[in-house]
């Protein structure tokens, strides 16, 4: 695998200064502006919520104003989701995850989704690109249905 979520990436933690002030997190976690029709990979890094180095195992999108294309989880740590966006204006998504010691994590993140159309829009991926693919484009998955994925 050759990508990895590098940019539009929150802390699920919110530094001490904000909670010291009492600034609630849902308004600092925020991915930044897309275009109305954009699509793209949105992350959210749970490393700093994480404790005694327990993983995540599942991850959820739930967002009312896009459509979600498909959700991964990298290293670990690192909730994936692609959205391409199709409503206008401030959206949240609600983020949950389910870890390996059985925890699960729910968080808002805020993005404001501009009413300009995008300049390029493209198909969205089919998978997620750590989806272990055969090089006839047969995805391998476990015996439940579930995508075999690479860390």
């Amino acid at each position: 695998m050759t990508w990895t979520p590098c940019q539009r990436i929150v802390r699920a933690d919110v530094p001490p200064a904000f909670r010291i002030r009492g600034i609630d997190p849902c308004r600092v976690l925020c991915w930044p502006n897309a275009a109305l029709g954009s699509g793209a990979d949105y992350s959210v890094d749970f490393s700093a919520v994480l404790c005694c180095e327990d993983l995540i195992r599942e991850a959820a999108f739930l967002t009312t104003g896009g459509t979600v294309s498909w959700v991964s989880v990298f290293s670990g740590t690192l909730a994936t989701v692609w959205i391409t966006w199709t409503v206008p204006g401030a959206q949240s998504i609600e983020v949950t995850i389910l870890t390996a010691s059985g925890a699960t994590i729910t968080l808002d993140i805020s993005i404001l989704v501009r009413t300009e159309g995008a300049l390029l829009n493209g198909d969205p991926p089919a998978c997620p690109p750590n989806t272990l693919i055969l090089s006839d484009g047969t995805v391998l998955e476990t015996a439940s249905g579930a995508q075999i994925l690479t860390t």
